[in-house]
């Protein structure tokens, strides 16, 4: 028998929760299916100050604010050779409205999330693997999926694919699949104990350390556990010839700023690795189909933007789908969703290209207040993605002194090599 809703939703993630809750708010019919079962470890876990309007408008800031996550009050940047440091405030930059995020061990934040929808309505189905997805008619949609031993069916009038990297749906309609960022990277990551931690206010900043090609987050997420992680391209990790862990330790003994915040540092838990980093679908939604988060496309995480988009474009998809009722996407909204969700992710792309090279992340590193370049920086990094015009204008001026940097010494040029 086939079950019938208004609205499936592949992956329970930030992205997929909010899309639910946004819908079964508004009285709509909506199926979640999710493959894992909650709570489950994931990575992730720096949200960005701007994320925090559509938290509000879910309605779930308060029981975020009152699960004890750790508040973010900015970010900082590092050499690992320990020659330079910069740090990004919120309140300074971005006001008293955006002067914090927070640091959230995503197993319990998406959780809360999950469980938000649940009680606003939605029918949520852990342990349930999609399967497959076709179009017995124009206005439906039908999936498959298993769970329990069983395979089941439903239809709808929608489906939001929040499947993740999975991209279920894309997989499905065969969508292509570009890179946006000329190097494939891996990411090694893990939690542990005893990692330094800053001083005052500044105590749960993440913190972004540079070394060689690669560089490492550093994200306290509660009063003891840090999330470590190392990015690296992945041409360099099969160079070296080492295991995963064996490049994650060679590169902490190996660089002056990575030994000093791990010096006491113990592992909880196992390492983990994931791959290919930075790409986006050619296109995020069909008549019917609308792709959220990392279905739609993923930026490198350097800027910690991943949730926040995931939860921008699911308000936006959940909108999209309120406003069209009974009726399909036209090509023209189908076009507008997928270049407004681009446009939020080039201005992270822009910023990451920078930060890669060289002479860029020298400029990056030496904030000086020509013009208020760096407020405009910290907007980015603060998760402002629909930026006013006057930072857009200072954004350019930044990319220009970085291409300069190129050809002219600017600013002074870094050692991020040390051994």
């Amino acid at each position: 028998m086939s079950l019938s809703y208004d609205v499936i939703i592949a992956g329970g993630g930030p992205g997929g929760s909010a899309a639910a809750a946004f819908l079964a708010r508004e009285g709509k019919r909506v199926l979640v299916l999710e493959k894992e079962r909650f709570p489950r470890f994931h990575i992730g876990e720096s949200l960005l100050p701007y994320g925090n309007d559509v938290l509000c408008d879910l309605g779930v800031i308060e029981k975020i604010e009152a699960a004890g996550f750790l508040p973010k009050y900015g970010a900082e940047f590092c050499t690992s050779d320990r020659a330079r440091r910069v740090r990004f405030w919120f309140d300074r930059n971005l006001g008293a409205k955006y002067e914090r995020a927070f640091q959230v061990e995503r197993a319990k934040f998406d959780h809360l999330l999950l469980n938000h929808a649940r009680e606003l309505g939605a029918d949520v189905h852990e342990g349930a693997r999609v399967k497959t997805l076709d179009r017995p008619a124009e206005n439906e949609v039908r999936v498959t999926w298993e769970e329990g031993g069983g395979t089941h069916t439903a239809s709808a009038s929608w489906l939001i694919d929040a499947s993740g990297r999975d991209a279920f749906a894309a997989s499905a309609l065969g969508l292509k699949r570009v890179a946006t960022q000329p190097t494939r990277r891996v990411a090694i990551f893990g939690h542990f104990q005893g990692v330094f931690r800053n001083e005052g206010k500044a105590a749960n900043h993440i913190t972004i350390v540079r070394y060689g090609t690669g560089w490492f987050w550093f994200i306290p997420i509660d009063a003891e556990k840090t999330s470590v992680g190392m990015v690296i391209a992945n041409t360099e990790l099969r160079a070296s010839k080492q295991s995963p862990e064996e490049a994650f330790t060679a590169a902490v003994t190996g660089h002056e700023e990575l030994r000093f915040r791990m010096e006491k540092a113990e592992r909880v838990g196992p390492l983990h690795t994931t791959g290919d980093y930075s790409y986006r679908h050619e296109r995020f939604a069909t008549d019917r189909v609308v792709m959220v988060g990392d279905a739609a496309g993923f930026i490198d995480p350097i800027f910690s933007s991943g949730v926040m988009l995931a939860l921008k474009s699911a308000r936006r998809a959940a909108q999209l789908i309120l406003a069209a009722g009974a009726e399909p996407l036209s090509t023209s909204q189908q076009k507008k969703y997928t270049a407004e969700v681009t446009q939020w992710m080039t201005v992270y792309s822009r910023m990451i290209s920078a930060f890669y090279d060289r002479a860029g992340f020298e400029i990056f590193m030496n904030p000086a207040p020509v013009l208020q370049i760096p407020k405009a920086i910290a907007h980015v990094v603060g998760g402002d993605t629909d930026l006013a015009l006057v930072h857009r204008l200072r954004l350019n001026a930044f990319y220009f002194v970085c291409w300069l940097q190129r050809w002219f010494r600017v600013v002074p040029r870094l050692n991020f090599q040390d051994r």
